[in-house]
């Protein structure tokens, strides 16, 4: 009588949630158990030792999302936000779901906030769906967990109070949650790896929502249902797609979709090719071309018949290959004319006849079109209430003005020191550097192996992320305290262009991509946050450079007893060059300790450290506006023998994070300066930044007085002068000299 009664259940729910819309949902349809099929046991993930992992609230388990037309990139920090957030259409809401750290709030939020979508009974098990899908693909751990239950055990999620995800009060619940981990895991058994494919669109238009691109989950997938998932990801008909098309060795070669019959088929094909996209030709495709007004140049070629068949979607269109239409501040309008006509403002009323003037091949452009402003809205206002920042014995620190002064010039010494002995192995390889040090003992500034890289610098010479670092540090003086943007970005563009002349230097040595792109940029000196952010758009909103977070100590010594004066300083100074908010985050997270080891917190010991860098962290998180909080965390708590877990050698080496990591195990696990920043310096990469941070923390917390008299001896005698009278007038400003 049970089993009879969970299939009427089960077989309800399925007539209730016909909604298979997606390329997941296809995938991953549920099936209805069969009456004869005898499950050997039960598992409930609620209460089984181990499988805690399976359940949305499971935190450690956040994944990105591309949702929503163009898709939007966001990350979940729990399944069960994303759950939460899709019981309604108002995208704020959404948000306040998302940028919630617990997932018990998120939940509370999506029983009490409205009103819900209309069309929520019909969605949710799709929303589910989707949430479970993104989670274990991103997650190795989990999916292990998954598929270690038997495939004759039965996934129960034994929640009673939920008889439609769960088992309800009576235990005859649709255990919807439970079904679908069970689909899930009969579908990781046959698939083991995942593969997306980048979409782009025929006729020259190219990748629909270029610079952020969209890709198709094609693991799986049966060839007939890709039309319709493509469709979906697109929002258009998919009667409006004509041609699926495979595209491989660099274009030469495609095959069509309709070729395969089966998803085993197509699987089997794509495992055998590299760099294959999925190319879509769309019926009575309305051409237009994209173009920048105020500078006259060419952007892209849109279609206004499908892809972007709105007035507010080609604007939205225009923005991501032309971001400063984003700021009101530069006066955004979008036009448009046909064969030359004169320009008139784009609006919803013209839309038809702008779509079938391009289906008739007229020659029909979009403009885009700013104005540079005089003055720009700064991105964060410094706090208004500040005190001077001569320091108060007593008050501002715990330490005496000895004790404080010792550490201040150990931060800014140590960053050099770090920065110095790190250029040894920048950019090299593990196994390089241990080939060309095979004592890393000797390792010291001067002590480099001089190749094409190395020999720009004189042995024991810093790098740009010292010079960086005293850059910031100058503007913090100059505004007693208080970083101005404007004046901290014109002395980096100053820097950059002719270095520091009383050096020696000729230019800017070293300079990253990223940091010379947003100078290059025409806004820079104008509003340098909105040059960093569109540098940051044009790439795709990926790039998390590390060239802020080497350079952020400074941020933490001016009015370091006030946290908020180190947070605004940290946070603009990333958003000078750098506005991911994960270098944002890192900065933040990187000053606030500086500024407790200067306010005199206890560092003696491991449990005092840890404490230390955890909580800052924890305030950091809030600069991260929603994204991977887990990730901070992780870097900020690496193990003792955690330092080659980093990787700072390979993938993303200059990952802000990376120094994040390196910085504090350094102050947390090490006691020697000298054996951690040649230990950071051994797993190579970016070396110098990662000994940079590390160093500023390590010199900070010994204080000057323990770094090495040998390896500071080493900085040639100008720069070593120079930067002593840099410190001298840090110290002034605190009154501490």
């Amino acid at each position: 009588m049970h089993k009879v009664r969970m299939l009427v259940l089960h077989l309800a729910a399925l007539a209730r949630n016909r909604i298979v819309s997606s390329d997941w949902s296809n995938r991953l349809r549920v099936r209805a158990p069969s009456l004869c099929h005898q499950m050997a046991a039960e598992l409930d993930i609620m209460v089984a030792d181990g499988f805690q992992v399976l359940c949305n609230f499971e935190t450690g388990c956040g994944f990105w999302t591309q949702d929503g037309v163009p898709p939007l990139r966001r990350w979940w920090p729990t399944a069960e936000h994303y759950l939460q957030a899709g019981k309604f259409l108002d995208l704020d809401l959404q948000e306040k779901i998302r940028t919630q750290l617990d997932p018990g709030i998120a939940k509370h939020l999506g029983r009490t906030c409205g009103p819900l979508r209309a069309d929520w009974d019909e969605v949710k098990q799709a929303r589910l769906r989707k949430a479970l899908w993104e989670k274990f693909w991103a997650h190795a751990a989990a999916r292990r967990c998954l598929l270690s239950i038997p495939q004759d055990t039965r996934i129960v999620f034994g929640s009673t109070v939920d008889p439609f995800f769960g088992i309800g009060a009576d235990g005859y619940g649709q255990n919807v949650m439970g079904e679908e981990l069970q689909s899930l895991r009969d579908f990781l058994l046959q698939y083991s790896s995942r593969r997306q494919m980048l979409i782009s669109i025929a006729d020259g238009i190219g990748e629909p929502f270029e610079p952020d691109t969209v890709h198709l989950d094609m693991t799986g997938i049966c060839p007939e249902s890709t039309s319709r998932s493509v469709a979906n990801i697109l929002g258009i008909s998919p009667d409006a797609i004509e041609d699926l098309d495979l595209v491989f060795d660099d274009g030469f070669e495609r095959r069509p979709v309709s070729d395969f019959s089966t998803a085993k088929e197509m699987e089997t094909f794509l495992a055998t090719v590299d760099d294959c996209k999925l190319e879509v030709r769309i019926l009575q495709v309305a051409v237009v071309t994209l173009w920048n007004g105020t500078d006259d140049s060419y952007l892209a070629r849109a279609d206004v018949s499908h892809l972007s068949s709105t007035a507010a979607s080609v604007t939205t269109r225009l923005e991501s290959l032309l971001p400063l239409l984003s700021y009101k501040e530069f006066s955004p309008a979008v036009t448009f004319s046909v064969d030359g006509s004169q320009e008139e403002p784009l609006v919803e009323l013209c839309m038809d006849s702008i779509r079938r003037a391009a289906l008739e091949g007229a020659d029909v452009i979009i403009s885009g079109h700013y104005s540079f402003p005089d003055t720009c809205t700064p991105l964060m206002l410094p706090p208004s209430d500040v005190e001077s920042p001569a320091v108060v014995a007593g008050i501002h620190s715990g330490l005496s003005a000895a004790e404080l002064s010792d550490k201040i010039n150990g931060l800014i010494w140590g960053a050099a020191l770090g920065d110095a002995v790190g250029l040894s192995t920048e950019f090299m390889e593990r196994c390089e550097a241990t080939r060309i040090y095979p004592n890393p003992a000797q390792l010291s500034p001067a002590s480099r192996h001089e190749d094409k890289h190395r020999k720009r610098w004189i042995q024991g010479d810093w790098t740009d992320d010292t010079d960086q670092m005293i850059i910031l540090l100058d503007a913090i003086i100059s505004g007693h305290g208080i970083l101005s943007p404007l004046d901290f970005a014109r002395a980096l563009k100053r820097w950059r262009n002719s270095g520091f002349p009383e050096l020696g230097d000729t230019s800017g040595l070293g300079v990253g991509q990223t940091v010379n792109s947003v100078l290059e940029h025409p806004v820079f000196e104008m509003a340098p946050h909105i040059a960093a952010d569109v540098i940051w758009r044009q790439t795709g909103r990926t790039l998390a450079a590390n060239g802020a977070i080497m350079r952020c100590a400074a941020a933490g010594i001016g009015c370091f007893w006030d946290e908020r004066v180190v947070e605004y300083n940290a946070a603009t100074s990333a958003s000078v060059t750098h506005t991911d908010p994960r270098c944002v985050s890192s900065c933040v997270c990187i000053a606030l300790l500086l500024s407790q080891v200067l306010s005199g917190h206890g560092t003696s010991t491991l449990d005092q450290r840890i404490e230390l860098a955890l909580s800052t962290g924890l305030r950091a998180v809030k600069h991260l506006k929603g994204q991977d909080a887990d990730e901070l965390l992780r870097y900020v708590s690496v193990a003792a023998d955690g330092l080659q877990s980093l990787e700072l050698a390979s993938g993303g080496i200059g990952y802000t994070f990376k120094a994040l990591g390196a910085g504090l195990w350094a102050f947390v696990h090490a006691d020697d300066f000298k054996e951690a920043v040649q230990a950071i310096t051994m797993e190579a990469g970016d070396a110098d930044s990662n000994a940079t941070v590390a160093g500023a923390l390590m010199g900070a917390r010994l204080g000057f007085s323990n770094l090495p008299k040998d390896w500071i001896s080493e900085i040639p005698e100008p720069q070593a002068q120079w930067l002593q009278q840099r410190i001298h007038s840090c110290l002034a400003m605190l009154r501490l000299a």
